[in-house]
């Protein structure tokens, strides 16, 4: 059977759990005792065999832990437990000395009885290749989180079968530098429900233009990078390969290396370029460990995996940002933006600088951030945290306006510690900067200008 390899995936097991609940809940109708628990059954009245063998019992109590309360309980605690779930029944049902008989509705509204249960015809326990729902209501807005409440796909064959695409997916990792809880990042993001949001200037809904799914979380060893980034650039060649675009929410930014070479081994060494928001250089040539955040772009560059001539670094500063860094990003042809540049030319005008390179840059773009580009003020949760940086809407609007003009192969958000940050205020932002590039390629897919503004969204048309 299909879930069998859920084994594999441990990230997704809850998942697991929840449609074989739902698969039992499509059995409801009369239960049979079965033979060998008919004597522990015995010691329970009329009343009681009838709540079990109607099946009504089991919306209470799932079948396979009913068996096991029959196996296990002594008649005594058999009969209480029977005589409390009857009381959740009875509580549960209409009362007319207790509930409403009618409340108001609105009856024009376009999601009326939205809240309905999934019908027992769309439970299926075996199912077909595709995104499919982990949601007990068809227009779910609560229950298991996923990326901006959307559909969850587990193999690639789901990803063809669905045309996805983009496949956002948690990649955990935390073993890099930094203040460490980046592994937290993917959940927290999922569980805030701020992406897909409508974009106020075209005013596009991203998951109404594009097919989005939620991947689940790439497994990683939590005490080997190394062993981490072999497996993540596997997984994430293997999810490129079905032409969905691999988003990747991370973790710390060792994870850029294996999300690029990852999406490299798809498109081609050098076929793209990089456009990469980071506080920190990230090439360090002369550390006591070879694969960590410190190197992921040094690695990238190093192996030819990237050219340097079409490679945006965007808001460098902190302690790495030396004069000798510089130059070998200079000499490798890396266009890179420091924040003296910004404070000394204008924010404008280096933002439009970075977007003119883009524009002019390779037809396909890897877009990559790590959050510790904007400034803390505004990002607190950042691993790195680096003083003076970027404004989100500075950020937001460029990753924007690149997802809209290129091609995009491969997107990366990551260092984000929320433990930092007990507001959520970073996870919101972290979630607005995911959801920019949404944007980004729906403005795209759909065929409008990148910068297109809808007339209702610029003008209310009122004298």
């Amino acid at each position: 059977m299909i879930f069998r390899r859920f084994l594999t995936h441990g990230a997704l097991l809850t998942i697991c759990s929840v449609l074989l609940l739902l698969s039992v809940e499509s059995a409801l109708g009369q239960w049979s005792i079965p033979d060998e628990l008919q004597a522990q059954a015995s010691v329970l009245n009329d009343e009681q065999i009838e709540f079990i063998t109607s099946g009504a019992i089991i919306k209470y109590i799932p079948e396979r832990q009913l068996e096991h309360e029959l196996a296990t309980r002594d008649a005594n605690s058999m009969r209480s437990l029977m005589d409390d779930l009857m009381s959740l029944a009875d509580k549960m049902g209409y009362d007319p000395e207790r509930d409403m008989g009618a409340a108001p509705l609105n009856l024009t509204s376009k999601s009326f009885n939205a809240a309905m249960p999934t019908l027992v015809p769309l439970r299926d326990f075996e199912r077909e290749s595709g995104p499919f729902s982990v949601h007990r209501y068809l227009f779910p807005k609560t229950g298991i989180p996923t990326f901006g409440g959307a559909d969850v796909a587990i193999w690639p064959e789901d990803l063809v079968a669905g045309n996805v695409d983009v496949a956002i997916v948690g990649v955990p990792s935390n073993s890099s530098s930094g203040r460490r809880d980046a592994r937290n990042g993917p959940n927290q993001m999922r569980g805030l429900n701020t992406i897909a949001m409508t974009d106020v200037q075209s005013l596009l809904k991203p998951f109404e233009t594009l097919s989005v799914v939620d991947y689940g979380d790439f497994g990683v060893d939590r005490l080997s990078t190394e062993r981490t980034v072999i497996h993540v650039a596997a997984m994430v060649a293997e999810t490129a390969g079905t032409g969905a675009i691999p988003m990747l929410v991370g973790g710390d930014t060792s994870m850029l290396y294996p999300g690029v070479s990852g999406v490299a081994r798809v498109h081609g060494n050098g076929s793209f370029g990089l456009l990469h928001f980071s506080a920190h250089p990230d090439v360090e040539r002369n550390g006591d460990h070879t694969n960590s955040d410190r190197q992921a772009l040094f690695l990238l560059l190093d192996e030819g995996i990237v050219e340097g001539s079409e490679t945006i670094q965007v808001g460098l500063r902190g302690p790495a940002v030396d004069a000798d860094t510089l130059e070998w990003l200079r000499d490798k042809g890396v266009r890179y933006h420091t924040m003296a540049e910004f404070r000394q030319r204008g924010s404008e005008t280096v933002m439009q600088r970075v977007l003119q390179e883009v524009d002019r840059g390779p037809v396909a773009y890897f877009v990559s951030i790590d959050v510790s580009a904007v400034n803390p003020t505004e990002m607190v949760a950042a691993g790195r945290a680096t003083y003076n940086g970027l404004r989100l809407e500075e950020v937001t609007q460029a990753i924007r306006h690149a997802c809209a003009v290129k091609e995009i192969v491969g997107f990366a958000i990551t260092d984000m510690a929320p433990m930092l940050d007990y507001s959520r205020l970073s996870v919101m932002h972290a979630n607005a900067v995911l959801n920019a590039c949404l944007v980004g390629i729906a403005v795209r897919k759909a065929g409008l200008d990148p910068d297109y503004v809808h007339p209702l969204a610029l003008d209310h048309g009122q004298r």
